[in-house]
């Protein structure tokens, strides 16, 4: 009989529900009993993703995001607030661990989702949250807070290479944490390899996030496409909405979600990507071998980092939102033989070995 395996991703965006479905997937195939535990739109993708597994609806703290350019007070104030939450979270997982005989929690980032009672498994590429320059005497506070809250789980995983080539950098590099840490390689929720196909688009922009920062990166694209002679696809991330915008430009087509096939044709019919550069896109345009132009959420330091550190490898394209102009727009269309090649690959052995540890 196979396990009874609780999954939580945060949710903030769909990231961490996508990344999340290599390991579903791989669970199911070992023959586990995988149960998703989410909310908002995380949800509704895993629900359409995996229609056949038991889905409970699990809220979580939704943080407030500034329309400016630095989200550090917003974040600060929203601490008491955040704490709370996690309170309640923790409760709420508890109960479910109880009546629904759970031996494993795996939270993608969510701090409350430990149990005392399940065997519990904290999911991050981020060890190391960064913090804006005029705010780095808050970083061994921030960070402390982090660990203190990943000290509660019984081991730590990491989808990233312990080693070069690694996608995070300093994020997650070095795991020095107090419980057992593994790094289980790149995950993506995409399985096959891109066709490629005439590009007859000239640019898929891939929106993701926190509002109101979304919906405003969505408005500078809109505003400006009048600049471009070519067609442009914007995917909206809304996989729980059915409306569109109206009165747009006619160059524009505007998808509120795609499904994975639907996604890996858009990615092979265009000739320029733009995206916000959340550690799980990249993930997912390694594994389609694709580079991008990528335009952090402000204030986002993950993202800031990440798009200065990849841009400086030369392996994508980057520039602030305040400073996007299609017109810059350069995207190579893959990355250098044989770099990330592994994405997905170490996952089953890792899984296998896992499991039969208990």
């Amino acid at each position: 009989m196979g396990k009874n395996i609780l999954i939580c991703p945060l949710n903030w965006g769909l990231g961490h529900a996508t990344r999340c479905v290599p390991i579903i997937k791989g669970l199911l195939d070992l023959g586990q009993n995988p149960i998703i535990a989410a909310d908002k739109a995380p949800l509704s993708f895993l629900q359409k993703a995996f229609p056949d597994l038991e889905i409970i609806k699990l809220p979580g703290f939704d943080p407030i995001y500034s329309k400016s350019n630095s989200q550090v007070f917003k974040l600060l104030a929203s601490l008491p607030t955040a704490f709370s939450d996690f309170k309640k979270e923790h409760r709420d997982i508890e109960t479910i661990v109880k009546d629904h005989n759970i031996d494993i929690v795996i939270s993608d980032n969510r701090f409350g989702c430990w149990s005392e009672n399940a065997h519990s498994v904290f999911m991050t590429h981020q060890l190391h949250i960064q913090t804006p320059n005029l705010f780095k005497w808050t970083y061994p506070f921030i960070n402390k807070i982090n660990n203190n809250y990943i000290k509660h789980y019984n081991e730590l995983w990491i989808p990233d290479n312990e080693n070069e080539p690694s996608l995070s950098g300093i994020l997650a590099h070095p795991a020095d944490v107090k419980i057992k840490s593994s790094y289980i390689g790149l995950l993506s929720r995409f399985s096959t390899d891109i066709q490629e196909d005439d590009k007859d688009i000239d640019y898929l922009v891939i929106l993701s996030g926190p509002e109101p920062q979304r919906s405003i990166f969505e408005n500078i694209i809109v505003k400006q496409a009048h600049e471009v002679s070519g067609r442009i696809v914007i995917l909206r991330a809304k996989p729980n909405q059915n409306d569109l915008p109206y009165n747009i430009p006619e160059n524009i087509t505007f998808f509120n979600h795609a499904d994975d096939d639907f996604f890996v044709e858009l990615i092979a019919k265009s000739k320029n990507i733009i995206c916000r550069g959340g550690y799980s896109s990249l993930m997912d345009l390694i594994r389609l071998n694709r580079s991008a132009h990528l335009v952090p959420t402000p204030g986002q330091t993950e993202q800031e980092y990440l798009a200065d550190y990849l841009t400086k490898k030369g392996l994508f394209s980057s520039c602030r939102q305040k400073n996007f102009k299609f017109k810059n727009v350069k995207c190579q269309q893959s990355f250098p033989q044989n770099h990330f090649s592994k994405v997905n690959e170490q996952l089953t052995d890792f899984l296998e070995n896992w499991l039969n540890s208990f």
